[in-house]
């Protein structure tokens, strides 16, 4: 803009009426902290320690946090803790599934995996666990934005859910690492792509899109594979429907085939916070092209909920598979106003009863 043209828009704004000035200070406020807060979002904005190389050794903590404020719904809060670590690498968590026997896996957002043995009265990393699995490529370019992740409990067999390219990678121990981009998640936004991934028990693959379709705030694209993605197995699509403004973070199957779906809405403020919820919904609902509602029966905001939490997997008790323990996973988004923050719930298998 010219100095001309920017003096007489100075002076027009000068002249303008109050309420129409004060409309247009409330607006620039309004992108301003957007702006700020999207930056404090942004990984890799505060980091807390240099960074580091790859090869570095985790060494992470495990440190129960006391507070137990900011929750409320039908599951029973029954610990939490903060994952810690000073490797450059270390946060981002944004995936979370049950692993082998009493465990869980988790993973980042920077494409790294995590092992967590549950066979204690309180979780522990598994040393020496912390490792990069996303795809090194050519130049400075990499597949690192693990948003999801889905595993076969009988073969161990692990596939990961990636944001960017919207690509799904498979996991098989001992064998070489298989990539796949689905066409029908092509068209599906960089940012806002397979955040929800799922293996059902019958063997079919549940995949959530984040973002919300164009013009809607409730409505999202769901797939549903007979098989697995990355073999070319053909979805047929369905969309699921959300409270206002809440996305699909991730998702677990409970012993009665029901789905729990961890659902999460941004507030914006400085620093942000966000309301996180937890919706249970009958995959036997889904058919092609229906709508496919959730009954959320979990809230999570405020208090230690107020983090990032984008990881939901069920861990079933050795004693009795019917029973077991939800877990929830936090993304701190490598930020110094966040933390990687870990809790557990008892499952209440009357949570939700199914319509008869």
């Amino acid at each position: 803009m010219s100095p001309a043209r920017s003096r007489r828009a100075a002076c027009s704004a000068s002249t303008a009426p109050k309420p129409q000035r004060k409309a247009i200070r409330v607006r620039t406020y309004r992108w301003l902290l957007l702006a700020v807060v999207v930056l404090g979002l942004s990984p890799g904005t505060f980091l807390r320690s240099e960074i580091g190389t790859r090869g570095d050794v985790a060494v992470v903590s495990v440190v129960p946090v006391p507070e137990r404020s900011g929750v409320s719904g039908e599951l029973t809060l029954t610990g939490a803790w903060e994952l810690t670590s000073s490797h450059g690498w270390f946060g981002g968590f944004s995936a979370l599934v049950a692993g082998e026997d009493a465990a869980l896996i988790a993973g980042t957002d920077r494409g790294w995996l995590l092992d967590l043995d549950l066979s204690g009265d309180a979780p522990r990393a598994v040393p020496g666990s912390y490792r990069f699995v996303g795809e090194r490529t050519r130049g400075r370019k990499e597949v690192v934005d693990l948003e999801s992740l889905a595993r076969d409990p009988a073969t161990g067999t692990l596939w990961a859910g990636y944001e960017g390219n919207n690509t799904i990678a498979r996991y098989v121990p001992g064998a070489q690492t298989a990539w796949s981009a689905p066409p029908a998640m092509k068209n599906w936004s960089a940012n806002s792509g397979p955040e929800t991934m799922l293996r059902l028990t019958d063997g079919r693959f549940m995949v959530l899109a984040e973002g919300a379709v164009d013009g809607s705030d409730t409505v999202h694209e769901g797939l549903l594979f007979p098989g697995d993605p990355v073999q070319g197995a053909r979805p047929f699509a369905f969309r699921f429907i959300t409270p206002p403004d809440y996305d699909p973070v991730d998702a677990t199957q409970v012993p009665d085939g029901r789905v729990l779906i961890l659902l999460r809405r941004v507030e914006y403020a400085l620093p942000a916070r966000f309301d996180t919820a937890i919706a249970i919904a009958d995959p036997r609902g889904i058919t092609p092209g229906a709508a496919w509602p959730a009954r959320v029966i979990q809230r999570l905001n405020g208090g230690v909920f107020a983090d990032n939490f984008e990881g939901l997997a069920f861990v079933p008790s050795a004693d009795d598979p019917a029973q077991g323990s939800l877990w929830v996973i936090a993304d701190d988004n490598f930020s110094m106003f966040q933390r990687s923050l870990l809790a557990r719930f008892d499952w209440n298998p009357q949570a939700g009863p199914l319509a008869p």
